[in-house]
């Protein structure tokens, strides 16, 4: 026991433990509501022909998927409450199983070693059972580090903890057959750990090896955790609700993820060579076989581009990263891309932060720009009516407010609620390039 317990201190004070290989790629929100058709073009759509409302809703998706499908989305409401009754009913399961085991877990720590180093660390449970490996990731950061300072900590220990199918959560077939779970472990070494980089507070990782060791983390361990009432037997995945909930409150420093020091000084010697000194325009693209409605419109973002000052401003690409593999598109082929940016998390932080302004659509990787105050953006066509992902009605059930930007954006950060043409990215621009030059 005593050899267990040295060793799970160990892993605690060593940070990372097991990695998985590398591999990226853009992931779209969670929990679809449509059903996914080929396009004939080896690409993936979905039919959003479902009603809105509840009752025909469940009567739509019975009479086309069968009853295959209620106990699949019960199984999903389980996990993952989407309903309010679910919601309610998982609360109070998580509590109940908090209270039962309060008193071992007391007796736990009174036997073993006392990690002091605990004291004033917020332990943050990252659980792949019920949460993706995507950019969502920057959302519980931030959140965790709303909590940390809430309590008064100094930094957050952040626990990504394995799910039971293959270490990740099982998601739905058409996903799975786009983005296996080979693919979703491999992300985590290119999203969620890249990520903890552009954290500043956060002061340790542990990429726990099981469930176990995660449970012995919260049990032992940790004196201060996130989720607040976290149980690995009944684990919860939050999104954005806390950090917006937050902001509606007027609490400050929700943005408060930040590009490291040394990816800063990369960037500003690339910078130095390749734009001199003209003005940095980062372009974010989304080019990508699954649910490609919501892609860039590629003419029309090298059409405004083009029209750009080339004295006065230096347009940078960066590019899918599925074209950093299959081929960038020709069309981009006068222009300065950065491919590198693409497979590094802390380097695209800090292209971010050091453009005059970074402009893309609704995707995973410009959530680097909505949680920095610091980086100019203007992200375009955040409702792709077509894709249940980015409906109006899906978006506004993660708390977001339709036609507005973040509840926490500053006046050079905007969510445009408009397609991606050529004159909506102008105008948006233009906006932006008018705010700045008047201070």
């Amino acid at each position: 026991m005593e050899a267990t317990s040295r060793r799970q201190r160990d892993w605690y004070k060593a940070g990372v433990t097991k990695h998985a290989p590398a591999a990226m790629g853009e992931q779209p929100l969670d929990q679809a509501a449509g059903r996914q058709v080929a396009d004939g073009r080896s690409s993936v759509v979905r039919e959003n022909n479902a009603p809105d409302s509840s009752i025909p809703r469940l009567a739509f998706k019975l009479r086309t998927e069968g009853f295959a499908w209620l106990k699949s989305r019960l199984a999903s409401e389980l996990a993952s409450p989407s309903t309010r009754v679910g919601q309610t009913m998982h609360l109070f399961a998580r509590r109940g199983l908090g209270a039962v085991a309060a008193v071992p877990r007391a007796l736990r720590r009174s036997m073993a070693a006392d990690y002091t180093h605990a004291h004033d660390v917020l332990f943050a449970f990252y659980d792949l059972e019920v949460a993706p490996v995507t950019f969502d990731f920057l959302w519980f950061l931030a959140a965790a580090d709303l909590e940390r300072r809430r309590l008064g900590l100094k930094s957050v220990h952040v626990v990504i903890v394995p799910g039971g199918h293959d270490g990740v959560r099982r998601e739905r077939e058409d996903y799975e057959l786009v983005i296996d779970a080979t693919a979703r472990q491999a992300r985590i070494q290119n999203i969620l750990i890249q990520a903890c980089r552009v954290l500043p507070s956060c002061g340790g990782l542990t990429l726990a090896t099981s469930r176990a060791e995660a449970a012995f983390l919260r049990s032992v361990v940790a004196r201060h955790i996130l989720p607040v009432d976290y149980e690995p037997a009944l684990p919860g995945f939050p999104g954005p609700h806390s950090c917006l909930q937050a902001a509606h409150q007027g609490q400050s420093g929700i943005a408060c993820l930040r590009a490291p020091a040394e990816e800063l000084r990369a960037i500003d010697a690339w910078a130095k060579s390749h734009a001199g000194s003209r003005r940095l325009v980062a372009i974010t693209l989304r080019r990508y076989s699954y649910m490609p409605a919501r892609n860039s419109n590629l003419l029309a973002w090298v059409t405004f581009a083009r029209a750009l000052d080339a004295s006065r401003y230096c347009s940078v690409f960066i590019p899918d990263t599925n074209d950093t593999i299959e081929g960038l598109p020709k069309d981009l082929r006068d222009f300065v891309v950065f491919p590198e940016a693409a497979w590094n998390v802390p380097l695209r932080m800090a292209l971010y932060e050091r453009a005059f302004i970074n402009l893309g659509v609704n995707n995973g990787p410009m959530g680097l720009a909505w949680l920095n105050e610091r980086v100019c953006y203007a992200t375009l066509k955040i409702e792709t009516a077509a894709v249940p992902q980015s409906s109006l009605g899906f978006i506004r059930s993660f708390g977001f407010e339709p036609g507005k930007s973040l509840p926490f954006a500053t006046p050079l950060q905007e969510w445009v609620w408009e397609d991606d043409t050529e004159e909506a990215i102008t105008r948006a621009f233009e906006r932006l390039t008018g705010r700045i030059e008047a201070g």
